[in-house]
């Protein structure tokens, strides 16, 4: 018999064991103040089935949206209000061994809320019970709260303290508090009892939920964000470019600079920098079809995407073959640049590539890099605002590799000159000069720049600039520039106002001569 009864013993113990195994977060979550005195008798039986910490944290989730009075926020105004009761208990009532919000009071100060008045009188000494010896007649008990009880609690409440599913107008609760216990005492215990049993229901607003609602948390949108910012910065660079496109692009990136693209750098009045590129298309190369493509990749330093772009190539016949040009927003930093244009089924038949460096906005008075071109032509109307594009004229620049039927032109930007404060205009001065290589530079004249009105900004933010674009030789540059090869075009920027002058260069190539005149 003794042995049995062990037996069932370990049995049981074993049995308690397996209740809650699995679970470490949430182990004694059954234990707690909202399960103690919320759950109803369904959720007590359903946590006994939760056997992993995954699946306890789903059942809390629930159990708490199961209460939560507007399900379309993400605070919950009654755990909330609960919470804080029970954190209010806990100081209010905890004992040697029990927590505030798990004692008799707390516990009705949680569910109910806080009494009107709260009544404690204190100083009632533990008194033995009254002992009859054998043979004789017991004496009377000891009032209550006098024989084991160290003092009384009383808790009045009134219709304005009382939630409206108690059903009552006023409520009077009596409790004995001693060193490790307290217990409800009085007429009012039973009624004590119905109102936490009623409380249960009553905290539920959404019975039939059966899964809670996931409101992100301040980690996960701040993830969201970052990946929405990668995702509108990828975006930005274009779309993705088909397999042998990009495959020939790859390769002209990691080839030496060739062919004649241009690549300018300009920051706008927004302050933003945007890569302006230009292709070339030499007759030579022939007339590329109806469905070929243009295409741009550019990569920065880390071998990362910068821009992509790939559509039909909407090429403009000029003197000596066809240009294009596109605008991208890029950030400042340095990058490799290759374009080329293919035929619709994605074989290469013609191409270039440079690099090029990419600054950001600065204060002090600066210019963009030079560029020179062959000729321009009036932009068409509404396209005013394309890249290489200057006060209405579409500059082509055919890579700096010039003909000798081809003009010479520059365009430059500048920066940041001084605004004269009585006028409201900036003054500059230009010189310009040729130097062939290995011969002494020759001045152009230029003539004078009138004074160019400044508008007000609208809010002080917006960048101050003009451009600059001069015609050196009109055409036939092979008259003046007669031998073929490198030539250096400088040009000198004067602020009259801040009196500061900043000189820049480019290279261009004459490529022949002109023929013979016929006599």
């Amino acid at each position: 018999m003794i042995l049995r009864r062990a037996s069932f013993a370990l049995v049981l113990l074993l049995a308690a064991d397996a209740e809650g195994a699995g679970l470490e977060r949430y182990k004694d979550w059954n234990k707690s103040p909202e399960f103690s005195g919320l759950a109803v008798e369904l959720e007590q039986k359903e946590w006994k089935k939760v056997a992993s910490d995954e699946e306890a944290e789903r059942f809390v989730q629930l159990f708490w949206a199961k209460r939560d009075p507007d399900l379309k926020t993400p605070a919950n105004e009654f755990r909330i209000a609960f919470d804080q009761r029970v954190k209010e208990a806990d100081q209010l009532f905890a004992l040697s061994r029990t927590r505030g919000a798990l004692t008799e009071r707390g516990k009705l100060y949680v569910l109910v809320g806080a009494p009107k008045n709260l009544l404690r009188v204190t100083g009632i000494r533990p008194q033995p019970q009254p002992f009859a010896a054998p043979g004789q007649t017991p004496p009377p008990p000891n009032a209550p709260g006098t024989s084991i009880g160290e003092s009384l609690a009383t808790f009045t409440y009134e219709a304005a303290q009382l939630p409206e599913w108690v059903g009552i107008k006023s409520l009077r609760a009596e409790f004995v508090v001693e060193s490790a216990s307290d217990y409800v005492s009085g007429g009012n215990a039973g009624e004590v009892r119905r109102l936490e049993t009623k409380a249960r229901q009553a905290s539920i607003r959404n019975p039939s939920l059966k899964e809670a609602p996931h409101f992100k948390t301040a980690a996960e949108l701040e993830t969201e964000r970052k990946a929405a910012e990668a995702a509108a910065a990828e975006a930005l660079k274009g779309p993705v470019l088909t397999a042998p496109v990009r495959e020939s692009l790859e390769g002209l990136l990691a080839k030496e600079d060739t062919g004649p693209l241009s690549l300018l750098p300009l920051v706008g009045k927004d302050r933003e920098p945007r890569l302006q590129v230009q292709l070339f298309v030499p007759a030579s190369a022939g007339a590329p079809g109806a469905d070929s493509k243009l295409a741009i990749l550019a990569k920065d330093d880390a071998g990362a995407d910068a821009v992509r772009f790939e559509e039909a190539t909407a090429l403009e016949a000029t003197a000596g073959g066809s240009v294009t040009s596109r605008a991208f927003t890029v950030p400042p930093g340095s990058y490799g640049v290759a374009a080329g244009v293919f035929d619709a089924s994605g074989k290469l038949l013609f191409s270039a590539r440079r690099k090029v460096s990419v600054t950001a906005a600065g204060t002090d008075f600066s210019l963009s890099p030079l560029v020179v071109a062959a000729s321009y032509f009036p932009a068409a109307k509404g396209k005013t605002d394309e890249a290489f594009t200057v006060n209405g004229n579409h500059f082509v620049t055919k890579g700096g590799r010039l003909d000798p039927e081809d003009g010479v032109l520059f365009v430059v930007r500048v920066y940041n000159p001084k605004v004269d404060a009585a006028t409201k205009t900036v003054r500059i001065s230009r010189t310009v000069r040729i130097k062939p290589k290995g011969a002494p530079s020759m001045d152009v004249p230029q003539p004078a720049d009138e004074p160019v009105a400044v508008p007000d900004s609208k809010d002080g933010t917006e960048l101050v600039s003009l451009d600059v674009a001069a015609e050196v030789i009109q055409a036939n540059l092979g008259e003046y520039l007669r031998k073929p090869g490198d030539y250096d075009l400088r040009v000198a920027i004067t602020d009259q106002v801040a009196q500061k002058t900043i000189e820049t260069s480019a290279t261009f190539t004459v490529t022949g001569v002109l023929p013979p005149k016929k006599k």
